[in-house]
């Protein structure tokens, strides 16, 4: 079995450019399970959010985290495997997660992400004040699913990825 590394966090977190980063320093392959959304529905989040509501993303969400947490368990090479935001809210996720070795949390502070979050892409990033809620929602739903939280605030993407590495390469030698 090949080791895979879940990378969870709140939207704006930058679990995209950190797990790019990670995955290059591995020589791993890297995945965005909304980039997979968004291949399989041929939309954007926008799109599927606009003609499903939120139900509607979070049923193919489940769909395409649960059939790559999956496939990366049989898989022969390393994975960096990156989740929407919101993914943890799902039942079936949270708890295929509770199973997984390598959940890293990128725990950033929530008005950074709020800026980060302001590209026009994401739908639940419009509005701050309802930014704020989720944000508290979901807080308890990423340390419950993770094993390691790595503090971004503050920080260059290559020192996330740099520490994430060494977890990864310390668990290896502790094995």
């Amino acid at each position: 079995m090949a080791p895979s590394l879940i990378l969870i966090g709140f939207m704006g977190s930058g679990k995209t450019a950190v797990g790019k980063r990670v995955a290059r320093e591995l020589g791993w392959k890297f995945i965005d399970t909304d980039a997979v959304v968004e291949q399989k529905k041929g939309k954007s989040i926008s799109e599927i959010f606009a003609a499903e509501g939120e139900t509607g993303f979070r049923r193919a969400e489940a769909a395409a985290v649960l059939s790559l947490l999956e496939e990366a368990a049989t898989a022969c090479g390393g994975e960096v495997i990156s989740l929407g935001g919101g993914a943890v809210t799902i039942p079936e996720v949270l708890k295929r997660l509770r199973d997984e070795p390598l959940v890293v949390f990128l725990d950033q502070d929530v008005e950074e992400a709020f800026a980060r979050s302001q590209d026009g892409r994401r739908p639940l990033a419009l509005n701050r004040e309802r930014f704020g809620e989720l944000y508290a929602e979901r807080e308890n739903f990423y340390r419950t699913a993770s094993g390691y939280a790595v503090d971004v605030r503050g920080r260059t993407v290559a020192e996330i990825a740099r520490e994430i590495a060494g977890i990864i390469r310390e668990r290896k030698t502790g094995l």
